[in-house]
């Protein structure tokens, strides 16, 4: 028996169930294309990443705690020939990173050839005279007792004899020294290291000792002018960066300076890069932070940066990977619109205002820079 249904409200009679799906499809069919054809919905922006005020904190006394530096290198050698020539080859770049042995450059070997021509000739020429000196001394001896030659004659010619020996050392060492000569024609690195200064050009005339070269070996150093009366104990630990929010490198120090400016009442102090991480280039400016032996010294927050959680006060602190992590404080005292805490070191940067909705590990830009946002 068929059974009747409501279609657009009007009923209409069903016969058998089968044919529902033939009366249903050319309904839906335009709902189908009405969906393909609308625009999709406008793209939303990326909520996980929250843009935030970043600064940096110091310790209450953080003024003698951070410090503008220069990056040198732990040494620099100035290379030169040994003898003056002309510059025939220098193979070194600056910037090129040199091993202990490697031939930089060479000297015009002419003249350097032609002395030790002359040398060696001179050798052989010392060498017949001492050889004939030593035949005449020898037929001389025992003449003067038949009368021959007198005694004075006999020892002459043992003189003359002894005379061409040392000549013929002499000789001797002439030649040994423009071998010399020949092998100082040639510059090679003395260490491992970067050259920094190109001083010549080949085509020039050296003169013996004279710079050509330009050798940073060793490990980067920071140097710094730190106040005469600040305490720097030996192996003092410290923070390396090129800018507020780049990767921090850590720095030992190695030297202070025994002599102040007695003007500026500073002194030098040099620490040393450690770290696999990239070093900065020579003689640019970074900025580097002590680290205090104490390891609670208080550090000053503004009020706006500190929340609290389960009645314990903490901030967000921003890690190298541009994420945040919860950090606990201790307050030590109030400062006005400022606190000082301890559980925090020098130099750490944090966010400015601490909000509910920040997730400990969420990624943060720095309010102004971030995409698509200018």
């Amino acid at each position: 028996m068929a059974r009747p249904f409501r279609f657009l409200g009007a009923v209409m009679p069903f016969p058998c169930r089968r044919h529902l799906f033939a009366i249903l499809l050319p309904v839906s069919a335009p709902g189908m294309t009405l969906t393909a054809c609308s625009s999709p919905p406008p793209r939303q922006p990326d909520r996980n990443v929250a843009i935030v005020d970043i600064v940096p904190v110091h310790a209450a006394g953080g003024a003698l705690r951070q410090f503008s530096g220069i990056v040198r290198p732990y040494r620099e050698t100035m290379l030169a020939f040994k003898r003056p020539g002309r510059l025939l080859t220098l193979t070194a770049q600056v910037g090129d990173t040199v091993r202990a042995g490697q031939v930089l450059g060479r000297l015009g070997k002419a003249e350097a050839n032609a002395g030790a021509a002359q040398a060696e000739a001179e050798l052989a020429a010392a060498t017949a005279d001492a050889r004939a000196a030593q035949d005449a001394a020898d037929r001389s001896r025992g003449l003067d007792g038949v009368g021959a030659l007198s005694t004075a004659e006999v020892r002459q010619r043992a003189l003359t004899a002894r005379a061409a020996e040392a000549k013929v050392a002499a000789a001797a060492a002439a030649v040994r020294r423009s071998r010399d000569m020949l092998s100082d024609a040639v510059l090679v690195a003395p260490q491992d290291g970067i050259v920094t200064a190109r001083l010549a050009e080949p085509g020039s005339v050296i003169d013996a000792g004279g710079p050509v070269l330009k050798l940073a070996s060793g490990p980067p150093e920071v140097e710094i002018h730190a106040p005469a009366a600040l305490s720097l104990p030996s192996g003092m630990l410290a923070d390396v960066r090129m800018s507020d929010r780049g990767t921090a490198l850590t720095a030992r120090l190695r030297l202070v300076s025994p002599e102040g400016d007695p003007a500026l009442h500073l002194r030098n102090a040099r620490f040393v890069l450690n770290g696999t991480g990239s070093s900065p280039p020579y003689n640019s400016m970074v900025t580097l932070m002590l680290r205090t032996a104490m390891p609670d010294q208080p550090i000053r927050v503004p009020l706006s940066a500190i929340a609290e959680r389960g009645n314990r006060p903490y901030v967000w602190t921003l890690q190298a990977d541009s994420r945040i992590r919860r950090q606990p404080v201790r307050i030590a005292t109030w400062l006005g619109q400022d606190a000082l805490v301890t559980g925090l070191r020098d130099g750490q940067s944090i966010v400015a205002t601490a909000a509910d909705t920040l997730v400990d590990g969420q990624s943060v830009v720095d309010a102004g820079i971030e995409p698509g946002f200018h």
